[in-house]
């Protein structure tokens, strides 16, 4: 009897690395808030709505090659509960690829180094005051074609993805990477900075033209605070060059009573056109993190635009949510 508990026990252990090798990891993310959605502009809307912020549910694994080396990959979409487009479900990063002691190559649809560079600045993602509502010329892609590059020394980072048009070289490009996302960034304690540049080559768009968008950004903490700074300028995409922007992006942040934190941000951008067109996304709110998956929150945003002196975007939100995790 002890010989085969012996023999099951050191079976067990032989198979154990192989099924966690050979199983995904399936995950998610359920984010709903409910508030007062409001468009101030004339005859705008002002309602009640329970909304859905990105909320997700992928699959995800590796599997040993040997020597250091590993196959990975991830399957991730984009949940809607109110049954939108695609019933429901959206494409986020889709990849596969290798990763050793020398990084990580991905292929398939992911964000961009730039988007990722932001880091921890950005306290209100995927709600109405996310980065990406700020301004036209965001910067906060997530791409089909890619093919990136995630490498590591010591406290540096950096990053490099190109992007084929696979067009025909009138509409959409045809050359190996008719756009380049590039990244690099430093992290050690308290300090995080980051410096990366989207490029866009000329795809018979708009003709001659070859734009770029470059993006700085740093968060320092302070015990319990964080302070974050955002500075962005160019134009995304092939695009006339009246587009371009300028963005500057304060964050804070505080943590109390344990379990919960105060937070705000200020973002101001501004174009190059004749009639400027400048916008201010702010917000602040308070988080309070029930356990290490679920946590609840309070806010208030409001999205200002005005061109030549006049009101063309006026929205607010004051609600609450809530984020779980699985």
């Amino acid at each position: 009897m002890k010989k085969k508990l012996i023999a099951l026990a050191v079976t067990g252990a032989l198979m154990t690395p192989m099924l966690a090798q050979a199983a995904p990891t399936v995950y998610g993310k359920v984010h709903l808030s409910y508030g007062n959605v409001e468009d101030g502009t004339a005859g705008g809307n002002d309602n009640w709505q329970l909304r859905s912020h990105a909320s997700r549910v992928g699959v995800k694994g590796d599997r040993d090659l040997g020597n250091g080396l590993s196959a990975i990959y991830k399957f991730e979409w984009q949940v809607d509960y109110e049954q939108g487009t695609d019933a429901g479900f959206d494409r986020r990063n889709m990849y596969a690829g290798l990763k050793g002691g020398w990084g990580e190559v991905r292929f398939g649809r992911h964000d961009t180094p730039l988007k990722m560079a932001q880091g921890k600045f950005d306290q209100f993602g995927d709600t109405d005051a996310d980065l990406k509502n700020a301004g036209d010329e965001d910067g906060e892609n997530r791409l089909d074609n890619v093919l990136a590059y995630l490498g590591k020394s010591g406290n540096i980072k950096y990053a490099i993805a190109l992007i084929p048009g696979e067009g025909d070289g009138t509409t959409a490009g045809d050359g190996p990477a008719d756009s380049i996302s590039a990244s690099i960034a430093y992290e050690s304690g308290p300090l995080y900075v980051a410096l990366a540049q989207d490029s866009y080559d000329d795809t018979g768009a708009v003709a001659g033209s070859e734009n770029s968008i470059t993006r700085v950004v740093g968060t320092y903490k302070m015990g319990n605070m964080q302070l974050g700074l955002l500075y962005q300028t160019g134009v995304e995409g092939v695009s006339p060059s009246t587009d371009e922007e300028d963005w500057l992006g304060l964050s804070f942040s505080t943590k109390f009573g344990g379990k919960n934190k105060f937070k705000a941000q200020y973002i101001t951008t501004e174009d190059n056109q004749a009639s400027a067109v400048e916008s201010t996304l702010m917000a602040i709110g308070v988080d309070h993190k029930f356990d290490k998956k679920t946590s609840g929150y309070l806010m208030y945003s409001n999205l200002d635009e005005e061109q030549g002196g006049a009101t063309i975007t006026d929205d607010t939100f004051l609600g609450a949510g809530l984020v779980l995790k699985f």
